[in-house]
C-alpha cells in the first residue's frame, strides 16, 4: 500500500480495490495483501476473515483451496444502508454495531435518516428547543455521540451521511419551534403531512444555523435534505402561507416548493458563498416535480425504473433504492415467497440496470444504491434480525458484476455468510436449515 493510500480521505469514488494472495508452506499460511488505499486494505482483511474456517475434527483453523489469488474491486462506488432514528430511537451502540456489519458486507455508506415527523432526536446547541421533539430526554444524540459515530464509521471505511428531511415530514421541528411549521388542521391527522412554514423568514434562519451546526458534526462532503412526499395542501390550508403565496403570485404547491428549494440550495451548496458548503442528495420527488436542481445534486430514486431513466437522461447522478426496501413484505410485486427471509432473493435479483436504456456515459451517472430499513417497526430489539442477512444480498448486487446473479448458487454462500455474522455476535437470522457452530456451544 502506498504512503498516499494510508492518508487517503474517505470520500465518494475513492480507490477501494485490492488483491489478496494466499499460499502455504509446510507450517503456515502466508497472506499477501495489496491495496491502493487503507480502505481497500480493509476490504482485503474482511475477505481474508471469511476465508478462514474451523475444522472440528482436528480442532484447528484452515484456509481451503490454496494457492488462492483474489483481485477485487466494487462495481459501484456508493453502496449504502439507510437507518431511521426518527420512527424509533436506536442506541448509539446499535448504530455502531450496524456500522460494523455494514463494513463486514463491504457497504461503504451508512445513510442516517436522523429526523422526521415523529421525533427530533439530535442535539442542537444553536436551537436547543429542537430536542423537545425527541421521544424522551434519553433519546437524544449529543454532539459527542455523533462525532464518535462518524469517527467509528471512518475507521471502518464507512461514510456517515446525515439526512434531515425537509420541507415535508417536518412535524419534528414543531415541538420546540412551532412557528417554523405550517398550521394545517385539515391535514394534521397524519403527522407526516405537516410541512415547514416556507413563508416565515425565521424558518430559513433556523435552517441555516442548524445545518451549519450539523456540518461541523458530519464530516462527509454530502448531506441528504429529503424533499420527499411534500403535501402541498398543507401549505394552502395555513392562512398565513396562503396569503404569502398569493402575494408572490404562487398558484400551486410546485411553485412554493421551487421557491423553498432555491433558497435551500443557495444556503447549502458549495460555491454559493455560504457557510455550509455541502453537496446535496435529495429524494426523487423534487426531480419529478420539476424543481430546478443544480447539476451536481444527486437524486435518490425509490419508486420506479422509469423515473431512474429520466433522472439519468437529465444528466444528474443517481442512487437506486427502488426494490431495496427492507421494510416491505413484498419488495417486488411480481415475486412472493412463503418464508419472509426469502425476500433476500428479491434484493439479489434487483439488477440496477434492468429496464434501462443507457449510454455508457449515462451508466456512469448511476453511482450505486442503498438498502433502506425504515424504522416504523424496528428498534434496538430487532434491528439486526430484520436487516441481516437480507441486506447482504443487496450488498453483493452493488459490489459484484451483474453476471453474478444465480440465486441457487448464492443461497448456500449467503447461509454460510449468515453463520459467519452470527459467530461475530450479529443477530442475523438463518436462511436455510443448518447448524451454525456458535461460540456458546463450546
Amino acid at each position: 500500500m502506498s504512503d498516499g493510500g494510508r492518508n487517503a480521505n474517505l470520500s465518494l469514488g475513492i480507490d477501494e480495490s485490492y488483491s489478496l494472495t494466499l499460499s502455504s508452506t509446510s507450517t503456515q499460511v502466508v497472506a499477501q495483501l495489496k491495496a491502493g488505499t487503507v480502505f481497500g486494505a480493509l476490504y482485503a482483511l474482511e475477505t481474508l476473515s471469511q476465508l478462514i474456517q474451523w475444522d472440528d475434527n482436528v480442532n484447528t483453523y484452515f484456509v481451503a483451496g490454496l494457492t488462492t489469488v483474489i483481485v477485487d474491486n466494487p462495481r459501484y462506488s456508493w453502496r449504502g444502508l439507510l437507518i431511521d432514528t426518527s420512527r424509533h430511537y436506536l442506541h448509539p451502540n446499535t448504530i455502531k454495531s450496524a456500522i460494523d456489519v455494514v463494513a463486514f458486507n463491504k457497504y461503504n455508506v451508512l445513510h442516517w435518516h436522523v429526523t422526521d415527523a415523529q421525533s427530533f432526536p439530535i442535539e442542537s446547541k444553536t436551537y436547543p428547543k429542537l430536542t423537545l421533539g425527541a421521544y424522551n430526554k434519553r433519546a437524544v444524540y449529543s454532539h459527542e455521540v455523533v462525532r464518535d459515530i462518524v469517527n467509528y464509521g471512518y475507521a471502518r471505511g464507512v461514510r456517515v451521511l446525515a439526512e434531515f428531511d425537509i420541507p415535508g415530514h417536518a412535524a419534528g421541528f414543531s415541538y420546540g419551534y412551532p412557528e417554523v411549521t405550517a398550521k394545517c388542521p385539515r391535514y394534521s391527522h397524519n403527522i407526516n403531512n405537516v410541512a415547514l412554514d416556507v413563508s416565515n423568514d425565521f424558518t430559513y434562519e433556523l435552517l441555516n444555523g442548524f445545518l451549519k451546526e450539523m456540518t461541523d458534526l458530519f464530516s462527509d462532503e454530502y448531506i441528504h435534505l429529503g424533499g420527499d412526499e411534500v403535501v402541498f395542501g398543507c401549505w394552502f390550508d395555513d392562512p398565513n402561507i396562503a396569503r404569502w403565496a398569493a402575494s408572490k403570485g404562487f398558484r400551486n404547491g410546485n411553485q412554493i416548493e421551487e421557491y423553498f428549494e432555491q433558497k435551500l440550495q443557495a444556503m447549502v451548496l458549495p460555491g454559493n458563498h455560504n457557510n455550509i458548503s455541502k453537496k446535496m442528495v435529495v429524494w426523487e420527488e423534487l426531480f419529478e416535480n420539476g424543481v430546478s436542481l443544480r447539476s451536481d445534486v444527486i437524486v435518490q430514486v425509490w419508486s420506479s425504473r422509469n423515473l431512474l431513466q429520466k433522472v439519468l437522461n437529465s444528466g444528474h447522478q443517481a442512487l437506486l433504492s427502488q426494490g431495496y426496501y427492507l421494510d416491505k413484505q413484498i419488495p417486488n410485486p411480481d415475486q412472493t415467497w412463503y418464508e419472509w427471509v426469502d425476500t433476500w432473493k428479491n434484493f439479489y435479483l434487483n439488477e440496477p440496470l434492468d429496464g434501462l436504456n443507457l449510454t455508457p456515459a449515462q451508466e456512469k451517472l448511476l453511482l450505486g444504491g442503498e438498502a433502506a430499513m425504515w424504522g416504523e417497526q424496528v428498534d434496538d430489539t430487532n434491528f439486526h434480525s430484520r436487516v441481516w442477512p437480507r441486506a447482504s444480498a443487496t450488498a453483493e448486487r452493488l459490489w459484484s458484476h451483474r453476471s453474478v446473479n444465480d440465486v441457487d448458487a448464492a443461497e448456500p454462500r449467503l447461509s454460510a455468510f449468515r453463520c459467519h455474522l452470527a459467530r461475530r455476535g450479529v443477530g442475523a437470522g438463518p436462511v436455510l436449515p443448518d447448524f451454525c457452530d456458535l461460540p456458546r456451544y463450546h
